[in-house]
């Protein structure tokens, strides 16, 4: 069962008041969505396409019709393209299984007071050195990031928490060996998904990491870096989030992420119909002109910006 906490009816209100959504314009962008699809032979038919899916895009988009289309179409098409990244669905089975053993990925169940949803990436302490998978550890985000497009509900944007104080030397070259899947992703996830990124916060952040924090951040636009806010320690995530958001770990009053950790796994396992779902409604044939428009001669997306 999914456990993402929804907006109480004034943060709702606020949120949707700054998105400029009302009735008659997510109907209207449902409406137009669909069309778009209804249009195009390369795109899934309108009757199967999700509702959930179409407005969780029109919110990213800050209800802009025409750049919910572009995303849209660019995430029927990108998964298409790069079916690699999206051929294992479930974590608690090989070979997703192992990467859990060296980073935990957790969408934190309730809202912070601006109605944001923070999901907290943690290297954990102690991991196998096998297990440090890059390619692997992207797959695994993305699959979360899908399961949360099935179970999310109205917010504000998202902030992404990375600790990385146990990371050891050898993940800088593992990143390096892996920097092709590193801006595939980080692209994908600009370009294809219907998020609005306000803040990363990084913890613990040593010189062992800095070429690969770098690399995050070369792969974003400005307004994406001068987001981001460096920790030495999880206490000062206080500063930021309120208590009742935090896992117990970090001074918080939310439950353990070693527990958090356990139910995202499961839940996974639970929507798997809806994976399928995904993967089947993505099955097309991307033409040739909207392939190198998007990915360019040598095989990259355009920079898009982002709220």
């Amino acid at each position: 069962m999914a456990f993402l906490e929804g907006p109480s009816p004034k943060q709702a209100e606020m949120i949707k008041s700054e998105l400029g959504e009302g009735p008659e314009e997510l109907e209207k962008g449902v409406r137009d969505l669909r069309s778009m699809c209804a249009a195009n032979p390369y795109l899934p038919q309108p009757e199967v396409l999700d509702i959930n899916l179409l407005e969780s895009f029109l919110r990213g988009c800050r209800m802009d019709f025409e750049r919910a289309r572009k995303k849209l179409e660019t995430f029927f098409y990108a998964r298409s393209r790069f079916r690699d990244i999206f051929e294992h669905r479930s974590l608690t089975e090989p070979p997703l299984n192992e990467v859990c053993k060296f980073l935990d990925i957790v969408p934190l169940p309730k809202l912070t007071d601006e109605g944001l949803r923070v999901t907290i990436f943690r290297v954990r302490p102690n991991y196998p050195e096998n297990a440090a998978d890059i390619a692997a550890a992207v797959r695994a985000i993305l699959l979360i990031s899908d399961v949360r497009m099935h179970d999310e509900t109205l917010i504000a944007g998202d902030v992404f928490v990375w600790e990385a104080s146990h990371v050891r030397a050898s993940i800088a070259a593992r990143v390096a060996a892996a920097a092709g899947m590193v801006r595939r992703s980080i692209h994908l996830a600009q370009a294809a998904y219907p998020q609005r990124m306000r803040r990363i916060h990084v913890v613990g952040a040593s010189t062992l990491v800095a070429s690969s924090l770098q690399l995050m951040r070369s792969c974003v636009n400005e307004k994406v870096r001068k987001r981001y806010y460096l920790h030495s320690k999880t206490e000062e995530l206080l500063d930021y989030f309120p208590a009742r958001v935090l896992p117990v770990e970090w001074g918080g009053e939310e439950e353990s992420i070693e527990i958090l950790t356990k139910k995202w796994r499961r839940r996974v396992d639970e929507v798997r119909d809806y994976l399928r779902y995904l993967n089947e409604l993505c099955d097309v044939t991307p033409d040739t002109s909207f392939d190198n428009d998007i990915y360019g001669a040598v095989g990259s997306f355009r920079k898009l910006d982002i709220d």
